[in-house]
């Protein structure tokens, strides 16, 4: 059990999976052996069983509000039923004695009421955790986004400033503070956080994932390539270029420090001037880079980036974006 444990720790499902498989013959019906099976059926997107392991674990372990959490974060999150979510995770609150238990049931409960449109509920939802010791950063600023949507802006920034006490996320932690700020309506605080944090990505270190400016040129004409030769033609006038990051001067016009793509000039439907307006698609590479956990992953979401600010040139708005997958 203890070797299943770490190899899921260590992102091994394979190994893991086959501790399972081991343990299933010595005793499915143990707790840790369910436990070690929900685990694993969750890492590996198996949302069926992984949800009929937790519910047999939460059988086992009556008193246990860890299966009911997962079992509604998976509803919610990979059934899209929020409904069902909030019924489960609410059944576990009456076992929670554990700060860490409860943390991650608000949170799940705070999402859900979102997913909802209830904002004020939302709200309610997160002042359970407001005398809660937070001493993850990075879940910190997730609380702090959870507040953005909730319509809590000073909930969110109480969640930011957890967040900066550790030093590496202060860029993260402004970046979030604009969003803040955005919110509220205050565009003078949100560019000034977000020069901040572009000052601060701009001295980082790079990201583990890295490619070439070759390579992410040539994905880029790869993927306009694939698109149908009229459109190919269309864009025949719009280039691609590619940047570090967004500009002083587009932050200052209010520009996302950490977008991954910008189209700039003037969609196709409404450009009828004779000598048409300067139009491109910028691509921005270190923002790319960081967003991607791997190579394949990075090359996805240049693709996706490039459909997406193609789209704008040819008119479509976020919601057309949206219920075409390229938000």
């Amino acid at each position: 059990m203890e070797r299943g444990f770490e190899a899921l720790e260590e992102g091994d499902l394979e190994a893991a999976a086959a501790v399972v498989e081991r343990c299933r013959r010595i005793d499915r019906k143990h707790p840790d052996v369910l436990m070690l099976s929900a685990a694993v059926a969750d890492a590996q997107g198996d949302t069926e069983d992984a949800i009929a392991q937790y519910q047999a674990l939460s059988h086992a372990r009556p008193d246990d509000p860890m299966p009911r959490i997962c079992i509604a974060r998976l509803q919610l999150h990979a059934n899209a039923d929020p409904d069902t979510a909030l019924d489960v995770v609410g059944a576990a609150f009456e076992f929670i004695d554990e700060e860490d238990d409860l943390i991650e049931a608000v949170y799940v409960k705070t999402e859900a009421l979102l997913a909802r449109g209830e904002p004020k509920a939302a709200r309610d939802a997160l002042a359970e955790l407001s005398s809660s010791v937070i001493d993850d950063g990075r879940l910190a600023l997730d609380l702090a986004e959870l507040a953005i949507e909730a319509e809590d802006p000073a909930g969110a920034k109480r969640w930011i400033e957890a967040a900066k006490r550790e030093p590496e996320l202060e860029a993260d932690s402004l970046y979030v503070l604009g969003r803040v700020h955005e919110a509220a309506g205050d565009r003078a605080a949100m560019i000034a956080a977000w020069q901040q944090v572009r000052t601060l990505d701009s001295n980082a270190a790079p990201g583990e994932v890295h490619i070439t400016e070759d390579e992410l040129e040539k994905i880029a004409a790869e993927t306009i390539a694939a698109l149908p030769p009229k459109v190919r033609e269309h864009l025949e006038r719009v280039p691609i270029m590619i940047d570090d990051l967004p500009s002083a001067e587009l932050i200052a016009d209010g520009i996302d420090p950490r977008l991954l793509g910008l189209f700039q000039g003037t969609p196709m439907p409404e450009d009828g001037a004779l000598a048409p307006s300067v139009t491109n698609i910028l691509l921005f590479q270190k923002n790319l880079e960081r967003a991607c956990v791997d190579e394949d992953h990075l090359a996805e979401e240049i693709r996706v980036t490039v459909l997406h600010e193609t789209a704008h040139y040819f008119g479509l708005d976020e919601d057309d974006l949206e219920a075409l997958g390229l938000d």
